[in-house]
């Protein structure tokens, strides 16, 4: 790998600080043990209730290449994840959730699909088996409701484990329009759309963390993302007859 940066580790973190300091810690004990080339992490932060952004800059010194990004006013996980991807130096940029609920050994496999030069890499869960009660009902209706709506073909567009080439971040994440939930839809429906080669990482161990904040947003949470479907699909259909 040529890159200054090979993979850039984008980290949205809005209101973690119950979980952040031991999440850096765990990915720093993870760099150090494998080689994944140069890596830099970039936490980004925006204007919560508790002090996560001090806390993760008191972990710094852990990385060889770290940045604390400061969001600004509470937007929407996608504009927080837009804003760390477009600042990444990385020939990969990939962005994971802060609560580590997709274990980390699946580095690995993402640096061996950067070797072969993957447009698109992106973690996909077995709802029927990761989730339970109402989050899965929630999330095999909706990812069915996205299949059928935007003929996409794959089973899990939410997984908080996605990585890019660095040109392919680029285009996908400058057309970005979606700042909420909804944003992992538009980016891969535009990634079908434009061709890029979407590889899919079986997720098979992934773990709902305690302390999440899906129970306190689930309903408005569906609610906002199928309103993003609807404008993905009318934005998709307006691209094609332009």
């Amino acid at each position: 790998m040529s890159s200054a940066v090979d993979l850039t580790i984008v980290v949205p973190a809005y209101n973690e600080a119950r979980r952040i300091v031991v999440s850096l810690e765990t990915l720093s004990d993870y760099l150090h043990a494998h080689d994944l080339g140069k890596v830099e992490v970039l936490v980004v932060v925006a204007r919560g209730e508790d002090d996560t952004a001090a806390l993760a800059r008191g972990q710094a010194g852990a990385f060889d290449m770290f940045r604390v990004i400061d969001a600004g006013e509470p937007k929407g996980k996608g504009r927080d994840v837009r804003l760390a991807m477009q600042q990444g130096r990385g020939r990969y940029r990939l962005f994971m959730d802060a609560d580590l609920a997709t274990p980390l050994h699946h580095l690995q496999t993402v640096t061996r699909l950067m070797q072969q030069d993957a447009d698109v890499i992106i973690g996909v869960r077995d709802l029927r088996r990761s989730h339970t009660g109402l989050r899965r009902f929630i999330s095999s209706f909706g990812n069915r409701l996205v299949r059928k709506t935007l003929r996409l073909p794959i089973d899990d567009t939410q997984c908080g484990f996605k990585a890019f080439r660095g040109p392919v971040a680029d285009d996908l994440f400058g057309r970005q329009t979606i700042l909420g939930w909804g944003f992992d839809i538009e980016i891969l429906a535009l990634a079908a759309q434009r061709g890029y080669q979407i590889e899919t990482i079986a997720i098979d161990d992934w773990q709902e963390v305690a302390g999440g904040t899906f129970k306190n947003v689930a309903v408005t949470g569906a609610l906002s993302t199928f309103r993003d479907l609807l404008k993905v699909r009318r934005s998709l259909r307006k691209s094609k007859r332009t």
